[in-house]
């Protein structure tokens, strides 16, 4: 990776390694291929680690790397992989390369600003982590009655096919909202002859209430429009404000206003703002009240 990298901490056991290091960017799919590959030709290599004791003076000229920044004896141990490694360690933890086993990276994360730590399984680790991904592997291939090969592709079509499903429900949802919003009478009230329209619906997205807003407020041609809904413990609000009014009445104003009788808050454009709030089962009191805030609104010559 470069010149720069420099040991930062580390943990070796039987089966699985941690290495911390410096550097400055997450690692590519090819360098951790690259450092496996590097890794894992010395293990089936089998080289002998050789250990001395050396002069440290004797032992830095030689090459060997010392790590952690720490202050080292008169004498030092020098661990070498002959033509690979030399460092100076404390311990050693096999007598040749090829105890190590089969070496597989299975993370790389920062811990810290300019700091990143590998993961790794080694050993009796790294053969049962093939299998379990190969175990894995097959049951998906199973699944979608696929070849290990032919599966991104399969995931691929699959999720195509849900977006394709999902845009479908919306469109549904849509035109149900749309068929049952035919008469608006009954939610609807004047204030100060201005017609507000308040209405809890359901099941809408994001995008779906918003274009439900804009369908009332066309068949109002002039008026407000309050729609609320909960999901996931939420109530979201939206507000539109038809285009003649804008200058009297602002959506983001009336909806901070509805948002916070449910302790949230919202914003927006003047003719149409989003809001909601944390206490949705506050909801229909929040719709309640947004008449009597319009009429507020009005008398406070509220402008956009």
């Amino acid at each position: 990776l470069g010149p720069h990298v420099k040991q930062a901490g580390s943990l070796v056991a039987p089966d699985r390694l941690r290495f911390d290091f410096t550097h400055y960017a997450p690692l590519t799919e090819d360098e951790i291929s690259e450092i496996e590959r590097l890794v894992n030709y010395e293990v089936l290599h089998n080289r002998a680690v050789e250990t001395e004791i050396k002069n440290l003076d004797e032992a830095m000229k030689s090459g060997a790397m010392a790590l952690f920044g720490e202050k080292y004896a008169t004498d030092v141990r020098v661990v070498s992989v002959p033509g690979f490694s030399m460092e100076l360690c404390g311990g050693t933890h096999v007598q040749a390369t090829g105890d190590i086993g089969p070496f597989k990276i299975v993370s790389d994360a920062s811990i810290a600003a300019g700091v990143r730590r590998l993961e790794a399984k080694t050993a009796d680790g790294a053969v049962a982590l093939l299998q379990d991904d190969e175990r894995i592997l097959k049951r998906v291939g199973d699944r979608l009655k696929a070849k290990p090969e032919e599966i991104p592709a399969q995931i691929e079509k699959l999720q195509e096919q849900v977006r394709r499903y999902e845009k479908e429900i919306e469109q549904l949802k849509m035109k149900l909202a749309l068929g049952q919003s035919e008469s608006v009478a009954e939610d609807l009230r004047e204030v100060d002859g201005v017609k507000v329209l308040t209405r809890r619906v359901s099941d809408l997205d994001a995008n779906g209430l918003r274009q439900l807003s804009d369908a009332l407020a066309q068949r109002l041609k002039s008026g407000i429009v309050v729609l609320g809904q909960t999901s996931d413990g939420k109530a979201a609000l939206v507000v539109r404000v038809s285009d003649d009014l804008t200058k009297r009445l602002n959506a983001g104003q009336i909806v901070r206003r509805v948002s916070a009788l449910m302790g949230g808050k919202g914003g927006g454009r003047a003719d149409m703002a989003t809001g909601g709030g944390n206490e949705p089962e506050k909801l229909e009191q929040a719709l309640a009240s947004a008449s009597a805030i319009v009429r507020e609104m009005l008398a406070g010559g509220a402008k956009g």
